[in-house]
């Protein structure tokens, strides 16, 4: 099946603060997935790589096959016409 997001090895630091470190998942396209974790996990940090408002530290993430870091306007049109076929 076809991946709408797909993240490996995705690092991201503050200053000496790892917030991720060696984070790991895929998401089918037609799944649900939620991202669950306590305060200061993480999640928003994730988030905002996914949309291309951050940049990693190391790894890579894609979003409908497109890579964040590579073709970010790419992930926001993708993202766009997600948001609007709602």
């Amino acid at each position: 099946m076809e991946k709408a997001i797909q993240v490996k090895e995705l690092k991201k630091s503050y200053q000496q603060h790892q917030v991720l470190k060696n984070v790991n998942f895929d998401v089918e396209k037609g799944s649900i997935f939620a991202l669950l974790g306590s305060n200061g996990a993480g999640k928003t940090t994730l988030v905002k790589i996914l949309a291309t408002l951050l940049k990693p530290d190391g790894g890579s993430a894609a979003v409908n096959g497109f890579e964040v870091t590579a073709q970010p306007e790419h992930v926001r049109q993708s993202l766009f016409h997600l948001m609007h076929g709602l």
